[in-house]
């Protein structure tokens, strides 16, 4: 297991997806890495309106056009990451490990598979999949649980999401942000019902709420990323992160990247964020709106213990970067070498 691989990852080449920020780490670890890119995540309306409604044709030529790929490359790769891929069939992975027998082929999902009624989800064609890979990886234990009993042949690996170190910084800090955020509350996330009800419900006035798909709410109408991102997390009172219905009793990518730039996660309740930071030494929980609200109130009484938190967090987090997950991976798939 010594020796470096060459690996490739197949997904989106933006500076902002998990495939690049697992690019960047397995680059650090020396492996030789290339990223095959499938499209762009954000899309324009004509794509967007493509993949909604003619996505099997968008997928064909994904599948057609890395088949093409994969067989100019005389199997040179030891490692092929699909990262999620919806546009996955049984015969393409069949295809692809005929072309390239000696690769391993592993998939990084990062949503619930079984889910197969929300087409951005996942589909019948992923389930049929999973058997196929050398090791489906996913960070929910509970999901997991969930696809060995669809598919029991299945090589699970449990591989929790983590921040990216280029990516996810606590920056120094300036009189000029001090002052702009410190009586901020955000929530930096996609839009859905759930979330929407439960910040309609805060009556607090600096409220910061920015993302993707945001309707009939104060909010910055775009995702942020990068410097902007960190500048907001670390200088506000609090960051709030609330777990969608498939990330339940589990984390998601907020978890880790909250306490890595240097803010304080109030978290929906869970057992394994509990895990990873104790509640009450290391982030916030709530169960319901009243407990979040409560604890927001008591965030602005104690503003001296806030720092306290945020320092014990960033330093918890520093063992769970992607380069920290990307070794843990590596040796977990070559372990007899």
């Amino acid at each position: 297991m010594g020796y470096k691989k060459k690996i490739l990852i197949i997904g989106s080449n933006e500076k902002f997806t998990l495939e690049k920020m697992y690019f960047r780490a397995l680059k650090n670890l020396k492996h030789t890495v290339r990223i095959y890119h499938t499209g762009n995540t954000i899309k324009n309306r004509y794509i967007s309106f493509i993949e909604k409604y003619l996505s099997f044709i968008s997928n064909f030529f994904i599948r057609k056009l890395f088949v093409s790929f994969i067989s100019k490359a005389k199997n040179n790769y030891d490692l092929i990451i699909i990262v999620k891929g919806l546009y996955i069939t049984k015969n393409f992975i069949l295809n692809i490990k005929k072309i390239s027998p000696k690769s391993k082929i592993i998939n990084i999902y990062p949503d619930d598979p079984t889910i197969t009624s929300t087409r951005n989800l996942s589909n019948k064609n992923v389930i049929e999949c999973i058997e196929l890979f050398d090791f489906f990886c996913h960070y929910s234990e509970r999901v997991m649980k969930k696809i060995k009993k669809l598919k029991p042949k299945s090589k699970l690996l449990y591989l929790p999401l983590g921040y990216d170190e280029l990516l996810h910084k606590r920056y120094k800090k300036n009189i000029k942000d001090i002052k702009k955020y410190k009586d901020t509350v955000n929530f930096i996330g996609s839009y859905d019902d759930e979330r929407f009800n439960i910040l309609k419900s805060l009556n607090y006035k600096n409220l910061l709420i920015a993302g993707s798909n945001w309707k009939n709410i104060d909010s910055l109408q775009k995702p942020i990323f990068g410097k902007e991102l960190s500048t907001i997390i670390s200088n506000s009172l609090v960051s709030i992160n609330i777990l969608r219905d498939q990330c339940k009793n589990s984390h998601n990518m907020r978890t880790f990247e909250i306490p890595a730039m240097g803010g304080l996660m109030l978290t929906t309740r869970s057992k394994q964020q509990n895990f990873f930071f104790k509640e009450d030494e290391e982030c916030l929980m709530f169960s319901g709106k009243k407990e979040l609200q409560k604890k927001i109130k008591d965030i602005i009484k104690n503003k001296k213990k806030i720092q306290e938190l945020k320092d014990r967090a960033y330093l918890k987090s520093r063992k769970h970067s992607y380069t920290n997950r990307s070794k843990y991976l590596i040796k977990k798939i070559f372990i007899n070498e």
